[in-house]
């Protein structure tokens, strides 16, 4: 049974990054506990490769510093950091058997030849690829070959783990499994991971906590949960998961005007603003049959996707159209086809509200 890694702290603390005049990260301030996996989420050119990139040391902060435990990293070469690292390109040796690859760090470090050797049986077992250890890169599939880069990245039982976009380049079914696994072995080894990803679904899934970033900036920290349910900008509400937007005008601290309807709500509006931004989840929108309910509307679309019908309803009374998530069995007994009178509600709970 291999045993378990004491993960490391981390404190990031006014971080920015220039390339010339462009500014890649600005006053980025972070901690990371031991133990957890973090995920770094947003899209190209965000800045979250940037920012792992510095804390393993292959790019070099213009300001600020990084602490890992009560180590000052800021200005630590790689091979003085305490960390094991996945690249998106696995980035294994091809002419390296899978158990020198393995082997490569530990041998590196001047780790006796038995050690290294009961270290490596270790972790090919761990990871499922025990019967493999002769075999080639180039024969493995690109699954397997990803175990092995996480195997050789854990052989030196760092105190960090660095995971750069690990599983973007398998399939869909692959990939799934691999983060289950991934995740699994994480929590048995209790090694501090920080992954980064622009899959906003292997970031809910996997990570303690998630970082969305945009523009060289955190957007917001929190968990998967709070992130889906309690988006703190209009840009997280967006970037995760699916969602409807729609102008309305503030009556009151609590109270918009939509059309000519009124909706009260239960978060407070932001101050000073004469438009403002709701929002709500296509699956908390109540789609009922016609005359029961507030909103009437007429079905434009319906998408079959598996789990759900994801369907567009256009309002009557505004020149609004929503998109509405159904379950099959829900959208069978509202008989609901292209073309259908339905009616909705918009419930208080659900909605969120951002500055225009």
């Amino acid at each position: 049974m291999i045993q378990q890694t004491q993960g490391s702290r981390l404190d990031i603390r006014g971080v920015n990054k220039f390339f010339g005049d462009f500014c890649a990260l600005k006053e980025i301030n972070l901690t990371i506990e031991p133990g957890e996996l973090v995920c770094f989420l947003g899209p190209s050119g965000c800045g979250k490769t940037t920012l792992l990139r510095i804390i393993a040391g292959l790019e070099q902060q213009t300001a600020g510093l990084l602490h890992q435990g009560v180590t000052d990293i800021s200005r630590k070469p790689p091979k003085d950091r305490d960390f094991g690292i996945v690249f998106q390109s696995y980035a294994l040796f091809p002419n390296m058997t899978v158990a020198d690859n393995v082997a490569y760090g530990l041998r590196s470090i001047g780790m006796p030849k038995p050690q290294v050797a009961s270290r490596v049986s270790e972790l090919l077992a761990v990871v499922g690829l025990e019967d493999h250890a002769r075999k080639y890169p180039a024969q493995l599939s690109g699954g397997q070959q990803q175990r092995v880069a996480l195997a050789r990245a854990l052989a030196p039982s760092p105190g960090l783990l660095l995971l750069d976009e690990p599983l973007s380049a398998l399939d869909a079914k692959v990939r799934h499994h691999l983060r289950s696994e991934i995740r699994s072995l994480q929590k048995q080894l209790g090694v501090t991971t920080i992954m980064v990803t622009h899959d906003q679904e292997e970031a809910l899934a996997m990570a303690d906590r998630v970082v969305v970033m945009n523009n060289g900036v955190i957007e917001q920290v929190g968990t998967p949960l709070e992130i889906y349910q309690q988006p703190a900008s209009a840009f997280v509400a967006s970037f995760i998961g699916a969602m409807n937007f729609f102008d309305s005008a503030p009556v009151n601290g609590q109270r918009v005007r939509v059309g000519n309807r009124e909706l009260d709500l239960v978060r407070p509006l932001p101050s000073d603003q004469s438009c403002v931004q709701l929002a709500i989840r296509p699956e908390d929108v109540h789609l009922l049959p016609n005359g029961d309910g507030e909103w009437e509307g007429r079905v434009e679309s319906m998408d079959y996707l598996g789990a759900f019908i994801r369907t567009r309803v256009r309002l009557s009374e505004v020149e609004l159209e929503l998109v509405v998530d159904v379950d099959p069995r829900s959208a069978r007994q509202l008989e609901l086809q292209v073309g259908a009178c339905v009616c909705l509600n918009l419930p208080s709970d659900a909605l969120h509200c951002f500055a225009a």
